[in-house]
């Protein structure tokens, strides 16, 4: 039947019989694809062999199909460019000067380097190539290579790829291997298999590098509906090697499976609501080879480890976690909001995800408004969390987040920005009494203030902007607030002046910034000028920018002073020249950083692109 069913899928391909045929005697004659080594589901489910077996058999399929696996994108094969190869090549020649500083950099250095970009049929392999006369470097990101080709509604996945499945299953970790995701009508299917990870061995010169096994695995999904309503079902079974390495200095690797099984939906209940979950439950074991459970009835939840023990090692260092996601959404033309409730059990993790926030539970409203048609819009969050799900740390954190964005724009020449959020944290007593001293109780005010005004015609731009911060974090624990509490004030003020029949641009701007905490007291003012003029058509361009800092801080005051001339000129369509030319001089309080010194860098560039 499912020979019958491969050559119906390569006749729809519209490919010949004689491909259909030449699959069928492939199958016939090796019987079965092999397995790969190490994988023990493989020994004890024969129904995971024959899921492995059949999605060997598709991805099969799917490469010696030509008309399906040249390119990415298969339907506009036709339309895609066969091939096509473009890049750069640079040369700089670099100056570097300083006085009073040792120096960060060489009196005289080149540098060349090369960029460049091969396609054939939409799928791209960059290469890069940079040498100095400190060293040559050589970098080909083609080494992880991946192809997507998609169908109508079919998509393989080969080499290095990755999927979501959902958050909490299969959530977008890279794998080295193949699959498919099929979605005729209302028929929802994804099947991966493939290398989560590669072994490594750690160095003993290194104390920050861990040895690694390499992990196998591979993630299903099945469902029935649309982008809008839908519900699938998901497994994810991945292990590492069963064999475990002992490296020279003693280190062990153990082994580690991981069974996940959940679900994914998002039902729309009407024009306006809809309704999205996920739930997953993740069977983990951190050892393959430790001590075996002798009595299951003594569990908790006996028949899940049960059953999970048919697929996978289960024993004393078996844990069973669970995470879910809900939300109710409400949409309308000037109106939405969302109702989200999310709890994670502590540690809990899946292999088929790089990180997840554990040991959490919140729930969050998410309002938004737009009035004065669409002129102003307004969005807003409120949010109550806790930790300790298992009252097994010493305190519970319990945190209000909130936030506020308002936005006005009555016009194309005047708009404004606002910002606010608030996070509060606070702590009670978990599995042991709370010491007032030591009590977490802070809350942090962020608001941020940006207008702007914007003058433009044919001969003309003016544009006036505005930004102004300020952070304050509130101890409000009495025996820590004299250590902790801080705050900090930015305000930065630009105004662009730019004549556009010549070519001819200003830039003036101040800032101001000042920071107040138990270790410092500083605050710092600075102004900015810039000018930029194009010539002969637009081929010449100068740059000139200058920029001055005044510090004050509890140690003396100090001053920065940077300027910089940039210059590009256009020799011709492929071919480019570029000056640079910069300048430091800077003079700090005693204490700090060298009392005063100066720098000074130019460099030259010559840049071919094809």
């Amino acid at each position: 039947m499912l020979i019958q069913k491969a050559c119906l899928l390569i006749h729809h391909c519209g490919k010949s019989v004689y491909v259909a045929n030449l699959i069928k005697q492939i199958f016939l004659t090796t019987r079965w694809l092999p397995l790969p080594p190490g994988e023990a589901f493989c020994d004890k489910s024969p129904k995971m062999k024959h899921s492995y077996r059949t999605c060997s058999l598709l991805l099969a399929l799917w490469v010696l199909c030509p008309a399906l696996a040249a390119g990415q994108q298969l339907e506009g094969l036709g339309s895609q460019q066969a091939f096509s190869f473009h890049g750069n090549f640079s040369a700089n020649l670099i100056g570097y000067n300083a006085n009073g500083i040792v120096a960060r950099g060489d009196p005289f250095s080149l540098m060349l380097s090369a960029n460049a970009t091969a396609s054939f049929y939409g799928i791209s392999m960059p290469f890069s190539f940079r040498f100095s006369n400190k060293r040559a470097d050589y970098s080909q990101p083609f080494n992880q290579f991946g192809l997507r080709p998609t169908y109508k509604w079919a998509k393989a996945h080969i080499g290095y790829s990755s999927v979501n499945f959902s958050n909490y299953t299969m959530g977008g970790h890279k794998f080295l291997g193949g699959g498919l995701e099929l979605n005729p009508g209302k028929f929802r299917f994804g099947l991966v298999y493939g290398r989560f990870k590669k072994a490594t061995t750690a160095f003993e010169q290194a104390i920050d590098t861990t040895s690694t096994l390499t992990r196998k695995g591979f993630a299903t999904k099945i469902g029935i509906g649309s982008e809008k309503t839908f519900f699938d079902l998901i497994m994810l079974k991945i292990k590492d090697d069963s064999t475990t390495v002992l490296q020279p200095s003693g280190q062990y690797t153990p082994a580690e499976e991981n069974l996940v099984t959940g679900f994914n939906t998002r039902i729309q209940l009407s024009e306006n609501f809809s309704f999205e979950s996920e739930m997953a439950l993740s069977v983990y074991t951190t050892d393959v080879s430790a001590v075996p459970i002798e009595n299951f009835d003594s569990l908790e939840n006996r028949k899940i480890y049960k059953e999970a023990e048919r697929f996978m090692a289960v024993n004393q260092s078996t844990d069973l976690l669970t995470a879910i996601r809900s939300s109710v959404n409400y949409t309308q033309k000037n109106f939405n909001t969302r109702l989200e409730y999310r709890r994670v059990d502590p540690g809990y993790r899946s292999m088929g995800t790089y990180y997840l926030n554990n040991d959490i539970e919140n729930i969050t409203i998410a309002p938004g408004l737009s009035l004065m048609n669409r002129k102003l819009n307004l969005r807003g969050s409120i949010g109550l969390q806790r930790d300790n799900l298992q009252n097994t740390k010493k305190a519970t954190s319990l945190r209000t987040i909130s936030s506020l964005n308002a936005s006005y724009n009555p016009s194309h020449i005047f708009g404004i920005d606002l910002n606010y959020s608030n996070y509060a944290s606070n702590q009670r007593a978990g599995r042991v009494p709370l010491i007032d001293s030591l009590k977490l109780f802070q809350t942090t005010h962020n608001l941020s203030i940006m207008p702007r005004l914007m003058f433009s015609g044919m001969k003309y731009n003016h544009m006036f902007m505005l930004m102004v911060g300020r952070m304050e974090l509130r101890d409000n624990n009495v025996f820590t607030s004299q250590f902790t509490e801080n705050q900090a004030l930015l305000a930065n003020f630009n105004y662009n002046f730019s004549l556009l029949q010549h070519g001819l641009s200003f830039l003036i701007g101040a800032n101001y910034n000042e920071l107040k905490n138990a270790l410092v007291s500083s605050e710092a003012i600075g102004f900015t000028f810039g000018a930029s003029k194009s010539f002969l058509e637009g081929k010449l361009m100068l740059g000139w920018n200058n920029s001055y800092i005044q510090t004050d801080q509890d140690l003396g005051k100090g001053r920065v002073i940077n300027s910089s001339v940039n210059s590009t000129y256009q020799v011709a369509r492929n071919h480019a020249l570029r000056f640079n030319l910069y300048y430091i001089n800077s003079s700090n309080p005693d204490g700090i950083t060298t009392q005063k010194f100066n720098e000074t860098k130019g460099d030259m560039t010559y840049v071919f692109t094809f």
